[in-house]
């Protein structure tokens, strides 16, 4: 059925709703309501107390907006008994023309007291001098502005279900089997769906909410058991070379710190095992996992097994080779380098290389999953940074071998509730210690006033040795990149106007114009000093930018200039994110962080830090009003080096991410499950998930398919689960 076969819906309705993205009757139906609004029982103001909830009905009687450091529009509620002060930090404007003085309004919210009482930003619902207070649970959808203008708000909504459900046989495609909805105990989908928009007492309410995030969870479990139960069956035993293991741990010129040791104690478990073996190596940045990983992969590939190393970009496949070729050729053994830049020549060698097993090890991009790369015997794979691949790119590089093992490699480590979910097939190891003698990267927040005081601070370091990045969020200026500043799709929910987003080329022309005006005798007077031209060799200060646009071998000849010093100020984009090892670079400024998670500024910040000096980064903020949220997430970022601590922030701020797919980009909407929440019920559904593959009796076969059909893996990139 098509939306404009609805009841009321004409041409202006129908495109109000699908600027909404309700473009068919499934969208409206699992557009879950925000709120409900308890009318079982009204409150009278003179029986409010602070810190509880409570719905009245009233006319205001004042109403305006506040200007002072925070605007504000504060309405005086009042229904005979008292008086109920309403504010809206939010949205004043919007909210001082639909409030107006005598019109009446039913309310709901939490209580609060200062100076009398209060309620911030309450549910607010028109009330009609002629209309009858029905003592419902009303259902609160959140509402467009699209729609607002179309005049589609709360009661029409509501109205819609009603119509909407009086359809006979109303079904939706690709629903949970009715077989195992019964087999749980569960309703049915479309009758959980009734309840929540039509809700008549709230344990039904709670009841169908908790079933439908169980559903919606249900089938990234049953793929995971799935996977779990696949490796017990298969592998195949191997004699780990632990001799040519203890050889290059011997030429290392560090000792390994604890963590590494404990690391690799368990992989080489995992590797010398009978089964499959599947982990998860996790760690911040610069904690040392490719160390542990290189020494993994002498253990296979001295057994005679082939080893291979995927790596999202060319720069760190580059920078891998450089730093692992002298320890497999000090072991006796070859390793290759298979980019995409490779040339055909000697692509067409390193590939009879792997075919006929004389190449032992090879480190490469997406290169290495390509058709016509084959191996002799690939025993184990390792994917670094593997939030960047997605499920299928994975599943290509293992298919080239005979189930062999696997090691993927994160620096943004997993939250708890997703490792157990949709890496609940990997053993999850875990590395917390940093290098000795690696000091605290110093992270602060600096205003947009302060500028060019960041600047002339900057230009002051820069000439003393200390390089810095400057990170922008965009490209170039007008490119469209602004509101993917990630690459994700994902703003980081900014409240900035574009025109205040600096790109890559606006920040170099500003730089190179601050450079040019320093002179011998002003430059940080007072600061540090240090005159123009006592920088490195006598040389001018030099400002450049790099980005992912750019041709890579511009790109990488610029990082590599930068790494020797002869660029001071390198401006990027999230390109330098994975892949650039810079141990001069101990500054970094980030522009309008608030347009970036969590996650990726800790990768981000992971850049600077890598040597042995003190080093900074100053999260410069937008011009303009930050919102409250954005500085809160920004100050709560600035206080902490712990990656796995970040994590678990950046999960409850941006969402999952495309949990399955190739970003952490927040994309993945779960509509019921909260990954925050409801964590206590992963581990009932991850044993929900065993039992219903376990119980086989349970279902015929035509049952059976249809289960697997519902959660097997889908190219859907926002199927979740439920429908």
């Amino acid at each position: 059925m098509e939306l404009s076969q609805l009841p009321g819906l004409g041409p202006k309705r129908v495109q109000a709703l699908r600027k909404a993205g309700f473009n068919s009757i499934a969208d409206l139906l699992y557009n879950v309501p925000r709120n409900y609004l308890d009318q079982t029982k009204v409150t009278a103001i003179k029986d409010c107390k602070a810190g509880e909830r409570a719905v009245l009905i009233g006319t205001v009687v004042r109403s305006g907006i506040i200007r002072g450091r925070r605007n504000r529009f504060v309405a005086t509620l009042t229904d005979g008994t008292g008086e109920m002060s309403l504010l809206f930090f939010q949205g004043t404007s919007y909210w001082a023309k639909r409030i107006q003085n005598g019109s009446k309004w039913l309310v709901s919210g939490a209580v609060g007291e200062y100076r009398g009482l209060q309620m911030s930003h309450p549910d607010m619902q028109p009330f009609d001098d002629d209309q009858e207070f029905s003592g419902a649970i009303l259902p609160v959808y959140s509402i467009s502005e699209a729609c607002r203008e179309a005049r589609m708000e709360q009661k029409f909504f509501r109205g819609l279900y009603k119509t909407i459900f009086k359809f006979p046989g109303l079904t939706l495609p690709g629903l949970c089997p009715r077989e195992l909805t019964d087999y749980l105990h569960f309703a049915p989908v479309m009758e959980n769906l009734r309840t929540l928009h039509l809700p008549k007492e709230f344990p039904a309410i709670y009841k169908a909410k908790r079933e439908m995030k169980i559903l919606e969870l249900l089938p990234f479990c049953l793929r995971m058991v799935k996977r779990r139960e696949n490796q017990r069956l298969r592998g195949h035993e191997r004699q780990i070379d632990l001799g040519t293991v203890m050889k290059i741990r011997a030429a290392l010129p560090f000792q390994l710190t604890g963590g590494q040791e404990a690391a690799l104690n368990t992989i080489i478990d995992g590797l010398n095992g009978k089964k499959q073996f599947h982990a998860l190596l996790q760690g911040d940045v610069g904690c040392g996992k490719t160390v542990v990983a290189m020494l993994a992969m002498m253990a296979v590939c001295g057994s005679g097994e082939q080893c291979a190393l995927m790596v999202p970009t060319d720069i760190l496949a580059r920078q891998h080779y450089k730093s692992l070729k002298p320890f497999f050729e000090a072991a006796g053994l070859r390793v290759q380098l298979l980019v995409g830049a490779t040339s055909a020549a000697e692509r067409k060698q390193i590939l009879g290389e792997l075919q006929m097993g004389l190449c032992n090890a090879v480190i490469g991009t997406h290169a290495l999953y390509s058709k016509d790369v084959t191996f002799s015997k690939l025993g184990f794979v390792i994917i670094d940074e593997q939030h960047r691949f997605g499920v299928g790119q994975r599943e290509a590089l293992l298919s080239k071998g005979d189930y062999p093992d696997m090691l993927v490699m994160s620096a943004t480590p997993i939250p708890r509730s997703l490792a157990m979910t949709l890496y609940g097939d990997l053993k999850v190891i875990s590395i917390k210690e940093k290098p000795a003698g690696r000091k605290p990267i110093k992270t602060r927040l600096v205003s947009a006033s302060k500028r060019d005081d960041m600047k002339r601070f900057i230009c002051g370091e820069a000439l003393k040795g200390n390089l810095c990045y400057w990170i922008a969020s965009r490209v170039e200026s007008g490119d469209g990149s602004a509101s993917s500043p990630t690459g994700d799709g994902s703003t980081g929910g900014s409240p900035t106007g574009e025109r205040s987003i600096r790109s890559v080329d606006e920040i170099v022309a500003e730089l190179r114009i601050f450079v040019a005006g320093i002179n011998d005798a002003t430059v940080n007077a007072g600061i540090n000093g240090v005159s123009a031209n006592a920088g490195q060799n006598g040389a001018p200060l030099v400002v450049e930018g790099v980005h992912g646009q750019m041709d890579e071998s511009e790109r990488d000849a610029i990082i590599a200039r930068f790494a020797a010093g002869q660029i001071h100020i390198l401006v990027a984009t999230t390109v330098i994110e994975v892949g650039v090892n810079v141990p001069a670079a101990n500054l970094m400024v980030i522009d309008q962080p608030d347009r970036f998670g969590l996650s990726q500024l800790h990768q981000l910040r992971g850049r600077v830090g890598r040597g042995n000096q003190e080093a900074w980064c100053f999260l410069m903020q937008p011009e303009g009003e930050t919102a409250d949220t954005s500085m809160e997430r920004l100050s709560n970022f600035a206080a902490t080096e712990d990656g796995f601590e970040i994590a678990e922030l950046d999960l409850q701020t941006r969402g999952a991410g495309n949990l399955e797919g190739n970003e952490q980009s927040g994309a993945w909407v779960f509509r019921w499950f909260d990954w925050i929440e409801d964590q206590e019920l992963i581990s009932q559904t991850l044993e929900t998930a065993a039992n219903i593959l376990k119980d086989e009796s349970a279902f015929d076969d035509n049952a059976k398919g249809k289960i697997q059909a519902w959660y097997a893996e889908k190219p859907v990139v926002n199927e979740d689960g439920v429908h």
